[in-house]
């Protein structure tokens, strides 16, 4: 029996994906973990793993389609079977007697019975609903032009009538780059005209269609201002001794090509802070506020589509040098699409750090549930009183976001003298 291979959950939010990039073609050979495409989803672009081995025997979705949970994306042919058969097989009704693989929609194993068609026929109906909409493609059929969702949404947000489009797609569908390139054409072509345009300084504006990346961005940061009460506290850090710790530490992981950055220590000091202040590592939810057992860090990434943030798990367990590691292998996971969903979940209070970027302060937006976000400036060199006397010092101004329902102002005051402590005296990290 031919495996049909669903959209699998690659993020905690995720409802649909849009098929980034095929990484398999009818006919390959694929075994269990292979990659077989690229899925755009509400975080970022993921990669479609194979839970078991088989032959591909048909692809159900063009480039630039978007795909809902559980459906349909591909089949396999299991060994001992004929690719070619399996795929004339399918109908414009998906073959009653395929089986599910392994991964489910929350990717994982599910029991056969939760799969196969019901006494009322209710799952091979949804079925094939699937193919019918994957088998479109192409000139109108009964009026209507065949084309994917993403298209249809370029082409609506751009004024674009897609009869004028030519497809790429299967059977002649309309797919994004039939959409993006009609745009480009279009705004090439010389128009006729009876005399010689004016010359003009008037430069083109471009218009970007959102991504999924940035919709989410833009959803999520909207519903946290309408939902969430903020309080900002600011607070001042000295960060001499920081930063003279961080240079004698990077002399002794120097063999090991490992360099400490400000942000490390901050990590470390708020994880421990964090596990003084239960009432800051929490979540808030309509009838209790849920304090959580573990320290998640979620650290905030920048990418050229949006902003992920990737999770540090059990920051307060790690050493410094932990911290560096794990941190460095999420950003790159981050900016080379291959985060894990486990690494993109679970988190319980984040960091974003625009030190780097020279900023001296900033406030930032709650990442919800949570009911803390902590934003980071640079250690620059100040004027700083020291006594009766004006000296110059190392200080870093770092403000936290808290959850007005879940954190009062004094909670808030309270973890960030706790973590002012520990970066002005790094030493007492270790106690």
């Amino acid at each position: 029996m031919p495996i049909e291979v669903t959209m699998p959950k690659l993020s905690p939010t995720m409802e649909s994906g849009v098929l980034s990039q095929w990484l398999v073609k009818v006919g390959d050979q694929v075994k269990e973990g292979d990659l077989l495409a690229d899925i755009e989803t509400d975080k970022a672009t993921m990669p479609m793993k194979a839970f078991d081995d088989g032959v591909v025997a048909h692809l159900d979705y063009a480039v630039g389609d978007e795909i809902q949970l559980g459906d349909r994306v591909l089949v396999l042919a299991r060994k001992g079977e004929d690719a070619k058969q399996v795929a004339a097989g399918l109908s414009s009704k998906k073959a009653a007697g395929a089986s599910k693989p392994k991964s489910a929609a929350n990717g994982s194993d599910q029991p056969e019975a939760q799969h196969g068609a019901g006494s009322n026929g209710q799952d091979a109906h949804e079925a094939a609903e699937v193919v019918a909409v994957a088998a479109q493609g192409g000139a109108s059929q009964g009026g209507r032009i065949k084309s994917s969702p993403l298209a249809r949404k370029i082409a609506a947000a751009s004024q674009v009538d897609l009869g004028s489009v030519p497809g790429s797609g299967p059977g002649g569908r309309v797919i994004r780059d039939d959409v993006e390139l009609f745009l480009k054409t279009r705004g090439s072509a010389a128009a006729p005209a009876a005399r010689p345009a004016a010359p003009t300084r008037t430069l083109a504006a471009e218009r970007i269609p959102h991504t999924r990346m940035r919709k989410t961005i833009a959803q999520r940061m909207v519903e946290a201002k309408k939902v969430a009460p903020e309080i900002h506290v600011t607070v001042d850090i000295r960060a001499d001794a920081l930063v003279a710790v961080r240079e004698q530490l990077n002399k002794q992981l120097a063999p090991e090509k490992i360099k400490l950055s400000l942000g490390d220590f901050v990590t470390k000091g708020v994880a421990l802070a964090l596990r003084r202040h239960p009432g800051v590592n929490a979540s808030y939810e309509p009838d209790a506020i849920v304090r959580h057992g573990e320290v998640n860090v979620g650290i905030a990434v920048a990418l050229d589509g949006g902003l992920i943030v990737p999770v540090l798990r059990n920051a307060d367990t790690l050493g410094l040098r932990e911290v560096r590691l794990g941190s460095d292998a999420l950003v790159q996971a981050a900016r080379s699409n291959k985060l894990s969903p486990e690494q993109m979940s679970g988190g319980t209070f984040t960091i974003s750090n625009l030190g780097m970027y020279g900023v001296r302060q900033f406030d930032a937006i709650l990442n919800l549930p949570e009911v803390a976000i902590l934003a980071v400036g640079a250690a620059e060199k100040r004027p700083v009183v020291q006594g009766d006397s004006l000296v110059v010092g190392t200080v870093m101004t770092v403000t936290l976001t808290a959850d007005h329902r879940a954190v009062d102002g004094a909670l808030a005051a309270e973890f960030l003298r706790t973590l002012k402590g520990f970066l002005e005296e790094p030493a007492s990290m270790l106690l």
